[in-house]
């Protein structure tokens, strides 16, 4: 497992920091994590955006619900 230092910026900024870091390239899985200080809608906004913007920038898609 591989810690980095905290990111903050847009999607596409974000996305561009992670495919240079020579560690993101490498890994088969990533888990992000988000400071126990924000507020709920802070963190429904962070969620969704992860979700439709950096997500698909990444490449991740999401399941298909049966």
């Amino acid at each position: 497992m591989l810690f980095s230092a905290d990111y903050v910026g847009t999607s596409d900024e974000l996305a561009d920091v992670l495919y240079a870091h020579a560690g993101f390239q490498r890994a088969d899985e990533v888990a992000f994590a988000l400071p126990f200080t924000f507020d709920e809608e802070d963190y429904l906004q962070i969620v969704s955006d992860m979700a439709k913007e950096l997500g698909p920038k990444l490449g991740w898609t999401p399941a298909v619900s049966a």
